[in-house]
């Protein structure tokens, strides 16, 4: 039976426990209606076969004998539907295969703690936990993705495919922190993917959504960027049917009804090559918003996930980021902890810039000096003029060394500037220091 029956199972008992009045004597239960599967024979079909390639045991063969009333189990009308109770049914465990991750994050597998890697495959009954800054996503077997973000804990509970029905259910527990799933539409009648928290059963038939469970807080949230999903409260018996772009709490009161998530916030001149030594976004706005996050990735669909921060206004800021082409992923979030929709962009990263240091004289000659900072090979363009903004008197460009001598310049205030040139991978990335100034005379 799933975690989501067996909770079903305890409310159902805890009601008629309330309802039953007091007696010396009581009438028999009904007998609980038996969870079915149909089957539609074909050529060729036997009772035994069947039993043989689908049922837990071969022996099996005769409670589906019995409840379909066939008298000779070799012999079955092609076309006939067979009623085969689930409980009978093999199923084959699969596993997650870890897809991506970053920072410290370790798995508990059959009893055993080890560090995450690349590639590891995960069983059921397998705890994946994340520390600070660590980020650890799980690919299963039909697309489907599950995030752990940072200081995290999800235990993989059932991952099971039913060869008969061609179904595969999937159920995840979240014990601690943040998930995101993006689950690929289901086609079986019998799939199923559940989020579980001690508040909430999160289920879902394709969609991209967020799980939250805070157990000091005693609340667990549910965000729906992309589908429908069904969230049930695990206390007791409401429920909620959350669109895309709303969110629901759960406590210990239970669900709350859907509730908007905030729209999405934007970059500022997103597409402007990162050259600075912090990555930094500038971000709009959003009326209502207590937070912003940002999530720093190597890909468009955030598979890779390079950073993660939460800040209080609205300005996202990484250290340390390696050249190339990378993504960026911004959100708001409400006062209750709703995260809102998300936008993202691509930029480039290329690290660039200029030391620039102060002119020396020897005689009428005037030396000018630079350091690069980034990788490549540097060109530059240097240039001085009499005003901040004036026409150049001097204005070299192709030079390959981080110096220049200029002579025969008179006594007066003098502004200068040098441009840095990369040619990486057929684009080019360009970058002028910021202007110098320096005087000569008096």
């Amino acid at each position: 039976m799933s975690k989501l029956s067996r909770l079903a199972a305890v409310a159902s008992l805890g009601a008629a426990a309330v309802v039953a009045p007091a007696a010396a004597w009581a009438a028999p239960k009904p007998k609980a209606k038996v969870e079915t599967v149909v089957y539609v024979v074909r050529r060729g079909d036997t009772l035994y076969d069947l039993a043989a390639n689908y049922l837990l045991r071969t022996s099996d063969y005769a409670v589906v004998q019995r409840r379909n009333r066939i008298a000779n189990p070799r012999r079955l009308p092609i076309g006939a539907k067979l009623e085969i109770p689930v409980a009978l049914l093999r199923t084959t465990p699969t596993e997650a295969r870890v897809a991506s991750y970053r920072g410290e994050a370790s798995a508990i597998v059959q009893g055993r703690t080890i560090a995450i890697t690349r590639g590891m495959m995960l069983p059921e009954g397998s705890i994946v936990t994340t520390g600070p800054n660590a980020s650890v996503r799980l690919a299963l077997n039909d697309g489907s993705q599950v995030a752990l973000p940072s200081q995290s804990r999800i235990r993989i509970e059932v991952l099971r495919h039913t060869p008969l029905t061609d179904s595969v259910e999937r159920t995840f527990s979240l014990e601690a922190g943040r998930s995101e799933a993006t689950v690929k539409p289901m086609t079986k009648p019998r799939d199923g993917f559940t989020i579980l928290t001690p508040l909430s059963v999160t289920a879902v038939r394709g969609t991209a959504f967020r799980v939250i469970y805070d157990a000091e807080a005693e609340r667990a949230w549910t965000e729906v960027v992309d589908g429908t999903v069904n969230v049930a409260s695990a206390v007791d018996s409401s429920a909620s049917v959350t669109p895309e772009a709303f969110g629901v709490k759960a406590s210990r009161q239970g669900v709350t009804t859907p509730a908007p998530l905030l729209p999405p916030t934007s970059v500022t001149a997103p597409g402007r090559v990162q050259d600075e030594p912090d990555v930094v976004f500038d971000l709009t706005p959003v009326p209502g918003a207590a937070k912003y996050r940002a999530r720093l990735a190597a890909d468009a669909g955030l598979l890779d996930i390079l950073d993660e921060v939460t800040v209080d206004r609205p300005y996202a800021s990484f250290k340390d980021v390696g050249n190339g082409a990378l993504f960026v992923q911004v959100t708001a979030l409400d006062a209750d902890g709703l995260e809102g929709m998300p936008n993202t962009y691509g930029f480039s990263r290329f690290r660039q810039g200029l030391k620039l240091s102060a002119p020396t004289a020897a005689g009428d000659h005037w030396l000018f000096q630079w350091e690069p900072e980034g990788e490549g090979q540097h060109t530059y363009r240097f240039q001085i003029a009499d005003k901040p903004e004036g026409v150049p008197l001097v204005d070299e460009a192709g030079l390959s060394e981080g110096r220049i001598t200029v002579t025969d310049l008179p006594d007066g205030t003098y502004y200068w500037r040098v441009q840095s040139v990369v040619v990486r991978d057929g684009q080019r990335f360009e970058k002028w220091s910021p202007v110098q100034q320096f005087r000569i005379g008096g």
